[in-house]
């Protein structure tokens, strides 16, 4: 497997100089740049024979939120949340009106997208559960979206409806697979190969969170975890070859991306059980003027229209009792104007965790649960533990550009299929100081 793979690579790296340009991003959400680091994932056969080929690209700075959907969301548009406007991975809901709902829907993307542009060059899309993609199915060519209603049959129902028409059906008659939000990393890449080959597209979206999942229930850098990433390198060899045996005119890039890194939290702060005992949520009649939308170790303040002015000093004096480690950025901070830009332009007022200290969304209880344990993500994108990484395979990659935020994959797809997109821009905006 290792000549005939170093010989596939080899040969993938030549095509005419006229050649069609095609692109797969996939994102393998929390691949952490600290896996690099680590002596499992250096000893592994697969990893070190896919890193000797790959451009590497480390540490990769996430967004803020480093959260997945505002993270997915600036990977196709080059912009930050305050400018997407997909801040979190949830809608804001305190009393769950919409059942465990997810920023699932596109329209709310307040900016063009990587696939809008590619549609308007008249490249060929397909979208393999790519956050953020419920949208009518002829915005993308062949697409299946990432939503979550239920489980089994009726989901599989519900996928069938939501993707392009005929294409599920096409997908299980073919792969025997009928893909849904709990289908396993090895399916989704099965039916991304199987599309891939069959439909020719220019550019293909691909989301795998299997490690994600691992990372969440596990840890990061735990066995289950270098498990879980020993599948995906031996998924990623072998599309590697697919895309090789595929055509000998084309010029390819497989860019392998993700959206945050992982740690382990320690303690509980409950911003919005502060926000009830002061009035501004009333969880019995199911009525808020203020709710904080709450993305890890961070949240920003929202406002109903029409609010009285939010007592900043009586919240923040509460906070500072309860809850070490977590800080309040409102206007009077030298940090405020630059959050704004990065996270959320209305915002009154921002929380952030300096510590381990995790911001959860519930509204009854008490303020702080000291003892709290464990692992997730959404802390300062600065964060060593918050970095992330990408790995570039095929054509030309050594003249690609550097890659140094997750909004980068924007440029980096825009500029290698010769689109017109509106939102390039510098990943280098100004970031928090701490």
């Amino acid at each position: 497997m290792k000549k005939n793979f170093l010989l596939l690579v080899t040969l993938f790296l030549i095509a005419p100089i006229d050649a069609r340009h095609r692109l797969i991003v996939w994102s393998i959400d929390g691949f952490a740049a600290g896996y690099l680091d680590r002596a499992e994932f250096q000893n592994s056969k697969v990893w070190r024979r896919l890193l000797k080929s790959a451009r590497v690209f480390r540490p990769v700075e996430t967004i803020l939120p480093s959260v997945t959907y505002p993270a997915h969301t600036s990977m196709v548009t080059g912009v930050n949340a305050a400018q997407h406007k997909i801040y979190s991975n949830h809608p804001v809901d305190p009393f769950n009106f919409s059942k465990e709902g997810w920023t699932w829907f596109s329209e709310d993307i307040a900016v063009p997208t990587l696939w809008e542009s590619a549609a308007k060059a008249g490249r060929s899309v397909v979208n393999i559960q790519w956050p953020v993609t419920m949208m009518s199915p002829s915005k993308i060519r062949y697409s299946i979206p990432q939503f979550d209603r239920a489980r089994g049959p009726e989901e599989e129902k519900m996928m069938r409806v939501l993707s392009t028409p005929g294409l599920y059906d096409e997908i299980e008659q073919h792969t025997q697979i009928a893909l849904t939000e709990y289908s396993g990393d090895d399916a989704r890449v099965k039916v991304a190969r199987y599309l891939w080959k069959k439909k020719q597209p220019d550019l293909l979206l691909l989301y795998t969170p299997g490690l994600d999942s691992v990372e969440h229930a596990a840890g990061p850098y735990s066995p289950a975890a270098f498990r879980q990433l020993e599948i995906l390198g031996h998924l990623i060899e072998s599309f590697l070859v697919d895309l090789r045996r595929a055509s000998n005119r084309d010029k390819i890039q497989l860019l392998i991306v993700s959206d945050h890194g992982f740690t382990t939290y320690r303690g509980k702060c409950f911003p919005n059980a502060i926000l009830n005992d002061m009035g501004y949520i009333d969880a019995k009649n199911k009525t808020w003027s203020y709710v904080f939308d709450t993305s890890g170790g961070v949240a920003r303040l929202v406002g109903k229209a029409g609010a009285a002015p939010f007592a900043t000093r009586a919240f923040t004096k509460k906070l500072n009792a309860a809850c070490p480690g977590i800080e309040a950025i409102g206007p009077e901070s030298d940090e405020y104007e630059s959050w704004r830009r990065r996270y959320a332009r209305s915002s009154p007022l921002f929380l952030v965790s300096r510590t381990q200290t995790l911001l959860a969304p519930a509204i009854r209880g008490g303020f702080y649960m000291p003892n709290a344990r464990g692992f997730t993500h959404g802390f300062l994108p600065e964060r060593d533990d918050m970095h992330t990484l990408a790995l570039l395979f095929g054509a030309d990659k050594k003249y690609t550009r550097r890659i140094t935020n997750v909004k980068d994959t924007y440029s980096v797809a825009c500029s290698w299929l010769k689109l017109h997109c509106p939102h390039l821009q510098s990943s280098a905006a100004g970031r928090p100081r701490r």
